[in-house]
């Protein structure tokens, strides 16, 4: 009969949306939370890095491009501008910029 009475109060498993946002809330509360330049620096370090490694990997990209190019091609012919218009990236920027500076 006990368990007539107390259906749905203290049951862990029942738990409202409310007591679910004040945990929460409480757990918030206990996190650390850094400085806004502490955050501001480490965001700053996190986009270095990544322009780091688009620039090797670009790098590594045109290198690569280039030997299979010249693997597979052997023609005299062939010329570093033709290794620039087969990377997409840089087919890009010259298609965009070849109207600013008449080329």
């Amino acid at each position: 009969m006990a368990d007539k009475h107390n259906k749905g109060k203290h049951n862990p498993e029942k738990k409202g949306i409310g007591r679910k946002f004040k945990e929460m809330g409480s757990e918030l509360k206990k996190v650390s939370w850094p400085r806004f330049s502490t955050a501001l620096k480490n965001t700053g370090i996190v986009l270095l890095v990544v322009a780091v490694f688009l620039v090797v990997l670009l790098i590594f990209d045109i290198i690569l491009r280039f030997g299979v190019f010249n693997f597979l091609v052997w023609d005299s012919t062939a010329s570093i501008s033709a290794l620039f218009y087969n990377v997409p990236i840089l087919n890009n920027i010259i298609n965009y910029t070849r109207p600013i500076f008449n080329l």
